[in-house]
């Protein structure tokens, strides 16, 4: 392929036209003049975050232009000018925080708008920013008309990536380019020229520093043409005979490690021999990689891999060496950390792949026990995640095939092993139905449910029937929840815990009777405080609260007061509390680091569904404040004030940078008394909460923000005489007095840590 178009198969062609015939740049939500300061706020933000969005889709473009024209790697007029803009993005990208040194371009293939076709989805990423072809039509629309090209740019992009046969692309960002620059431009133009001299057999002819340059083609350990090897010659101006011999060389020498219990863990020779002492001292590492499995197993070279996860891809790549996406495919099929939001089809997929590679490792006799262990053993976690109703509708035969939603069986067999523990998950979902149920009806329970809950908690089957029978006590013949019968439970759920909490959670909370719901998220409440490792809660609690980020649900209020409650975990007294005092903000030496942590790298890469969820809870509270309940869920106006409230405290608790702009923006909303938030038609009654959750907001900030939010601090404190003026009690003048003394004890704060 060459030249500056591109061919588009039909599918790439209606995407185009998809994206195209998208409704106005303009964001009508951003439109209006009556948006309320939170809103604003939150889409400042999002639109700097966009500035960084923008370099990766300009950086991806431009680099498959590369691939798309293999006239590049010569002296093509053109060439020059692309080379210069990508060194500019490159260097742009080096000066925002958190790079990490380095970006990507990976392949995902599981699309969440089921209207792009899988082999276009793919995902660019630096640091905890990341963007991909759904989000592109939201960042042009939030930048305007100037940007209104950048989702055709980004699918003409993934459209060369697919041809190509791109799985991965690492991309260094190096402090100084200017030293790279030529190992760069080299880099660019052997990519360009790989894939016809891989074709053709014939070696790649290049322009570099003003004459040409013969790179032969360098095989891999397999036989197979290698574009990173291919790379590392170029760069290091190798020879073919001498790439041959150290290609030989590092492999033998893998060969006699793995034959001993100082095994390395590498995925392949290349990575091998920029690793060892002798040799990466002397070889310059290529600023590009291409198809390097290790980047699909890890994102930054401080990154530990299990030897068993390096053998899986390994075999991933001996099955699928043709098809590189596949590789991927069947990599996410034992590691993919979305099983929760699978379907039918995608879980049927998986399967099979899994299946693959069980029966290839079964031709690694040494290994065959540990691979298969690794593969089940991680299917069994992930299936574990998958709802109930989604396993419900594949249906498996062992060594024979299997097929989603009672379609004709998928290509390829299904090991016996994979189809065991299919059957186990759909006769878990079975007797779940039968645990909700029970509530509310009278239920028989078999020797098989018995069995699989047993199974399923790792208790005895006798165990198993108690389990049962101290949950039936939980509820009366009517359905009611009773607190009692929870409390007499609470010590033989204890015992459970890595499974029954999130069962609850799941499952019963949406089983209760509307007026039984807050006692039994408060008894949930007393659970959690017991357990002794709520890591597993954690995870289900936070996924759930943006598992839907444009809706807001009764529980979500219950959810982040027991993600603080985890976060804060040393101080077992906030079991008692209705809500979760505000104090803990001050005190952070309490914070479970490790929770905090997982919770901030969690926020940060999933930023666009937090800063969705959080303009929908304020939304929704506006709505409710107006209406008296939201009109969809019917959620009271104080349920949603005191949710928003514990976001903020969790949010102040966890820090990350997503958790600082959503507090700013809370801050510039509650912080202005013009607000629109103060002034619906309940506004009055509930001032004093409204004024809470600025309170809250402030000391969020002075606790986690930086020294650019005085001026915003110090704009809070200006508009003292105008809250007294919000509501007409001496009370709450009292109270909107107090304004400026917290925002000055968050601009104390924020001074005191510096």
């Amino acid at each position: 392929m060459s030249g500056d178009g591109i061919s588009l198969d039909p599918e790439a062609a209606r995407l185009f036209e998809q994206f195209g015939g998208m409704e106005s740049w303009k964001e009508s939500a951003a439109a209006g003049q009556n948006r309320d300061n939170l809103a604003r706020s939150l889409l400042e933000e999002q639109r700097r975050l966009d500035k960084v969005r923008i370099l990766l889709i300009q950086m991806a473009h431009t680099i498959s232009r590369y691939l798309m024209d293999d006239t590049f790697a010569g002296q093509v007029p053109a060439e020059p000018g692309v080379f210069r803009h990508l060194a500019s993005t490159i260097t742009e990208l080096s000066r925002i925080s958190g790079h990490l040194g380095c970006a990507f371009i990976r392949f995902r293939g599981t699309p969440a708008d089921p209207s792009i076709p899988e082999k276009y989805d793919y995902e660019l990423l630096v640091g905890n920013t990341l963007v991909d072809i759904s989000m592109a039509p939201r960042v042009a629309r939030r930048c305007g008309d100037k940007m209104a090209a950048l989702p055709d740019q980004l699918l003409s992009a993934f459209t060369v990536f697919a041809d190509y046969g791109v799985n991965n692309i690492y991309i260094e960002i190096p402090d100084d380019l200017q030293r790279r620059l030529a190992a760069l431009r080299v880099s660019l133009k052997i990519l360009s020229g790989f894939r016809t001299a891989r074709q053709t057999g014939a070696a790649i002819q290049i322009a570099a520093g003003g004459g040409s340059r013969t790179i032969a083609m360098v095989n891999d350990e397999n036989m197979f043409p290698e574009p990173n090897l291919t790379l590392l010659a170029g760069v290091n101006g190798l020879a073919s005979k001498t790439m041959a011999g150290l290609v030989d060389k590092v492999d033998h020498w893998l060969r006699r490690q793995e034959s001993t219990s100082a095994i390395k863990k590498y995925a392949g020779v290349y990575n091998a021999a920029l690793d060892l002492p002798k040799l990466k001292d002397q070889l310059k590492k290529p600023p590009l990689e291409m198809n390097n499995v290790k980047w699909l197993l890890k994102e930054t070279e401080d990154e530990s891999v299990s030897l068993e996860k390096v053998f899986i891809a390994r075999l991933a790549m001996e099955q699928a060496a043709a098809t590189p996406q596949k590789v991927v495919k069947m990599i996410k099929s034992v590691y993919g950390d979305d099983f929760a939001k699978i379907n039918p089809a995608m879980l049927g997929e998986r399967l099979n792949l899994s299946s693959d590679l069980l029966l290839a490792a079964e031709k690694h006799t040494a290994r065959k026990k540990d691979l298969e262990n690794e593969v089940l053993g991680n299917l069994n976690r992930r299936l574990d995640q998958v709802e109930d109703h989604v396993i419900s509708d594949v249906q498996v035969g062992g060594d024979s095939g299997l097929a989603a939603g009672g379609g004709p069986a998928a290509s390829g067999r299904v090991h016996s092993q994979v189809a065991e523990l299919v059957n186990f998950y759909k006769g878990r979902a079975t007797t779940r139905k039968k645990m909700v149920g029970m509530v509310h009806r009278t239920t028989t329970f078999k020797a098989d449910d018995y069995e699989i809950l047993a199974k399923d908690f790792r208790i005895s089957v006798e165990d198993a029937k108690v389990l049962v029978d101290k949950l039936k006590g939980c509820f009366t013949e009517q359905g009611r929840f009773k607190k009692s019968g929870f409390q007499s439970a609470m010590e033989h759920f204890q015992k459970y815990e890595q499974k029954i909490f999130g069962f609850l959670w799941h499952h019963m909370k949406d089983a209760i009777l509307p007026d039984d719901r807050v006692a039994f998220l408060n008894a949930l409440q007393s659970l959690t405080a017991r357990m002794d490792q709520p890591k597993r809660a954690f995870k289900v609690l936070l996924e759930d609260i943006c598992r839907d980020p444009e809706k807001v649900q009764f529980s979500d209020n219950k959810a982040v007061m027991l993600t603080n409650l985890i976060v804060h975990r040393p101080d077992k007294a906030l079991a008692d509390y209705e809500i979760t005092p505000e104090d803990i903000v001050l005190s952070q030496h309490n914070i479970d680091k490790m929770v905090a942590q997982y919770a901030a790298w969690r926020i940060d890469r999933d930023r666009e569904n937090f800063f969705t969820k959080a303009q929908t809870i304020h939304n929704k509270l506006a709505e409710a404040l107006q209406l008296g309940k939201t009109s969809e869920k019917q959620i009271p106006a104080p349920v949603l004030l005191n949710l928003e409230r514990e976001l903020y405290i969790f949010l102040s608790l966890v820090v990350c940078d997503t958790g600082k702009a959503i507090l700013r923006s809370g801050v510039c909303e509650y912080g202005d008394p013009q607000s629109e938030i103060y002034h619906k038609k309940l506004s009055d009654e509930m001032m004093g909460g409204l004024l809470q959750n600025l309170r809250v907001a402030l000391r969020g900030v002075g606790t986690v923000g930086s020294f650019a939010d005085i001026a915003m601090l110090e704009s809070v404190q200006q508009h003292n005489e105008s809250f007294q003026r919000l509501k007409n009690d001496r009370q709450f003048r009292t109270q909107a007095k107090l304004v400026t003394e917290w925002a000055e004890e968050a601009i104390k704060l924020i001074k005191f840590r510096a």
